[in-house]
């Protein structure tokens, strides 16, 4: 316990000494607080609440955890996440010549134009003929999971309907990916004018990622995708709008809390459709689905903190890159799948699963102690160096979406391994139709 109260303190110290730096609209910041919120903070905790992660977590065996394994796992992501921050913060001095604090949602002026809609219509078609096509083809595995999983309730249902209708990494790519890109794109458009076929338009690519993304039967996509929204919608009119006239405070706090709530509904009414919990009346029902989201929010990265910690090098070595699909495919060695194969081990029932681990967890499970060093420096720098080509882009509406997408990505950072969020997750894809969209394909900088 001491050690933990120590790392505790240590952690608080760094964030009061980093606070202007951390709470900014830059990747770093959305990194290291989504970081913190969803796995070190439970790490930390995990010690003073451990009869409850027993009990909520009970398909796991729990009990494999001892407690050399949770001071271990605590060394590890407080070290790690302050590796990141110390190089991350070296390379901005590096590439500033001082440590500038970066926020890339504030800027005066108005957002310029530099988006191609020509380019934007020309992959709309494709992808919507795409989308037609390949849901026409899948329209018994969508049906089932409608109506089987999320209107029937049955879990199994929904699991096997999402392996089904994620088995083409193109679809998953344009649903995760492209789609919410496109959708932001043209709510730029209906704020800037709103014109009859803007608005159709928006509305259309709004209501088709909505759904697709909720017939992936995944949670998080579709929250994240929706805050997303939210705030690019907040930044374009901040930015579009005329000044008016002062208003109360209080009405952007009632929105934020408008939305934060129905966010939260959003995330109950999603649970309530994949759990079997029968209840007597709406008031049981929030306060239950309410811990199941809080528990399974904040606890999924937590738990395989300690199993990654546990079971490497004792049950097996470390994975390396064996653990990266496309690098097993193009080198032909043999791949090992992290997440499924601590899932079997530490899981109670014989159901496939996987899980979450985070950028930090991951260059330790992959590489041990070099891992976490290395593998963290090396990712400050690279937060860094995104950091400062972002703030050194003019801007203007395509350029501030990508942003917004950049924020995505770090949050990304905090729920996967660095290649996944790469690749699975989507930043190339990002990158990729962030450059097709530039007009004549040039980028553009801050004068």
């Amino acid at each position: 316990m001491t050690i933990t109260y120590i790392l505790i303190v240590v952690l608080l110290l760094h964030i009061f000494l980093f606070k202007k730096l951390i709470f900014k609209w830059n990747v770093f910041g959305v990194f290291f607080i989504a970081t913190i919120l969803f796995s070190t903070i439970g790490v930390l905790i995990f010690p003073f609440l451990k009869p409850y992660f027993s009990e909520t977590f009970r398909t796991f065996k729990l009990e494999l955890i001892s407690d050399h394994d949770i001071i271990k796992t605590q060394l590890i992501a407080v070290s790690g996440l302050l590796l990141v921050l110390y190089s991350y913060v070296f390379g901005i001095f590096v590439l500033y010549g001082r440590i500038k604090c970066i926020d890339h949602l504030r800027f005066e002026g108005k957002i310029k134009n530099n988006l191609s809609k020509t380019n934007l219509s020309f992959i709309t078609i494709i992808i919507f003929l795409f989308l037609i096509i390949y849901l026409f083809l899948k329209r018994d595995i969508l049906i089932a999971g409608i109506f089987d999983g999320l209107l029937g309730r049955q879990p199994d249902a929904l699991l096997k309907s999402r392996r089904g209708i994620t088995s083409n990494y193109l679809y998953v790519i344009i649903t995760y990916n492209i789609l919410p890109f496109m959708s932001i794109v043209s709510l730029y458009l209906m704020i800037k004018r709103k014109t009859i076929s803007n608005r159709i338009s928006f509305i259309v690519l709004f209501i088709t990622s909505f759904f697709l993304i909720l017939l992936l039967f995944q949670k998080r996509p579709l929250i994240i995708f929706l805050a997303s929204l939210v705030l690019s919608g907040f930044v374009f009119k901040r930015n579009l709008s005329p000044k008016k006239k002062k208003i109360s405070k209080k009405m952007p706090r009632r929105k934020y809390i408008l939305y934060g709530s129905s966010l939260f509904s959003l995330l109950l009414l999603l649970y309530y459709s994949a759990t079997t919990y029968q209840f007597q009346n709406v008031f049981q029902a929030v306060v239950k689905l309410s811990e199941v989201a809080l528990s399974r929010v904040f606890g999924r990265l937590t738990i395989p903190s300690f199993f990654y910690v546990h079971y490497f090098p004792q049950v097996e070595g470390h994975y390396g890159f064996s653990n990266i699909g496309l690098l097993s495919k193009a080198f032909s060695f043999e791949h090992f799948a992290d997440t499924k194969v601590l899932f079997q081990y530490f899981s109670r029932n014989k159901k496939d699963g996987s899980l979450a681990i985070n950028s930090v967890m991951d260059f330790y499970g992959a590489f041990g102690y070099y891992g976490l060093i290395i593998g963290n420096l090396f990712l400050g720098i690279l937060i860094s160096i995104l950091d400062v080509f972002l703030n050194k882009l003019e801007k203007n509406n395509i350029n501030l979406i990508f942003i917004i997408f950049c924020f995505v990505f770090a949050y990304y950072l905090s729920q996967a391994s660095l290649p996944r969020s790469l690749l699975g997750y989507g930043f190339l894809f990002f990158v990729l139709i962030w450059m097709f969209l530039q007009k004549g394909f040039k980028i553009k900088l801050r004068r």
